[in-house]
């Protein structure tokens, strides 16, 4: 137990000292998302779950971050809104298709980070992170297939956990702008889960 106490003090002492010591960056930035494909022909079910494969598909968004922190380690906030995009839903029973309309939404993230180069020029570093998505427009859709069938679509969830773990760079053209480039895996938590690759580029504003 006094183990733990200690351990726990030494940590808030370094953190503590890391924010005496931080730099807080904003960056705002646009980002590209390639969906992976999705479903099980395990998962079809006649009249429930007619369509259940879903291709590849990419679509945009854009968003904004804060992140506080020392010369090693920093933490932050971000913020998403993604656009729709199209995916084709298959009926691997008779191989009918029909094409959808993906569905907007909002994203919140907690994230964490270390930076394995940080000088006045270049910041490498790995981050990671996890928050919550939220569907807007959740309502549920008709489509009608190439056969002529009419299919109706929901989300499967409206407020999807989500989470994320990527590599980035920061090229700095004075002390308070920079370019940012990263890239993530992220996952998430739907009926059918989501793997997504996601590319942002953007701005850096450090005060």
């Amino acid at each position: 137990m006094k183990l733990i106490k200690v351990i726990l003090i030494i940590l808030l002492l370094y953190f503590t000292t890391s924010f005496i010591y931080s730099q807080t960056n904003l960056y705002l930035f646009g980002k590209g998302n390639f969906v992976m494909p999705s479903g099980s022909e395990d998962d079809y079910e006649p009249g429930e779950n007619d369509f259940p494969l879903a291709s590849s598909f990419n679509n945009f968004g854009f968003g904004l971050g804060v992140i506080i922190g020392s010369k090693t380690v920093f933490y932050g906030l971000e913020a998403h809104y993604t656009l729709s995009g199209k995916t084709t839903l298959t009926d691997p029973s008779d191989n009918d298709t029909v094409d959808i309309d993906t569905y907007k939404y909002i994203s919140g993230f907690l994230t964490i980070g270390f930076n394995l180069i940080n000088n006045p020029t270049i910041r490498l570093f790995i981050n990671g992170g996890g928050g919550v998505s939220y569907t807007l427009d959740a309502t549920m859709k008709t489509y009608t297939s190439q056969l002529g069938y009419e299919t109706q679509i929901e989300p499967s969830r409206k407020y999807p956990i989500t989470a994320f773990g990527g590599l980035g760079i920061i090229i700095n053209y004075s002390p308070s702008l920079g370019l940012l480039f990263s890239g993530r895996y992220q996952y998430v938590a739907l009926d059918e889960p989501e793997s997504v690759i996601v590319v942002l580029a953007g701005l850096v504003v450090g005060f």
